[in-house]
């Protein structure tokens, strides 16, 4: 029972990035460009192309989730040494558009997930792709302020030196 539900945690990390993710994350892969993301879903420890950024959310919505599905189980938290994930991103089709006042961006993206749970006995592993449009707006603008009138922003606009 314990391989089968652990190897499901695996495959609904991949397929929540790809059928419903979190706006806040598809505006920090807007934000970030696109690339290899890596994520820690223990520590949260996240990092783009390899160089480390703040944490994703899904991190923090992953580990939660996990955990409530461990408890639910049976199954000890004891035994999950690592979970991590590594999608890769290609973020094109940035949209950026004004109407009626409003600001409104969107992009197409593309990903390659592949997700890893280790624990005492063995690793679990699982991957998946998928494309999809995404409106990203609202979360760019909580994140990192006003989108900016052109894309991809200037590189000092978004910090990078």
């Amino acid at each position: 029972m314990r391989r089968k539900v652990i190897q499901e945690f695996v495959n609904s990390f991949c397929q929540r990035v790809i059928d419903l993710p979190d706006g806040y994350d598809l505006a920090s892969f807007a934000y970030y460009g696109s690339g290899t993301f890596n994520a820690n879903i223990l520590s949260g420890d996240c990092a783009h192309n390899g160089n480390p950024i703040p944490q994703l959310r899904l991190c923090t919505v992953f580990r939660e989730w996990m955990r409530g599905q461990m408890d639910k189980h049976g199954i000890k938290s004891d035994g999950i040494r690592e979970a991590v994930m590594q999608i890769k991103v290609e973020v094109t089709g940035v949209n950026l558009r004004r109407s009626f006042g409003h600001r409104f961006a969107s992009a197409h993206f593309s990903f390659t997930c592949n997700s890893e749970i280790k624990t005492d006995e063995r690793s679990y592993v699982g991957k998946m792709q998928g494309e999809k449009e995404w409106g990203f707006d609202w979360y760019y603008e909580k994140l990192y302020g006003s989108l900016p009138d052109t894309w991809p922003p200037a590189p000092s606009w978004k910090g990078a030196g």
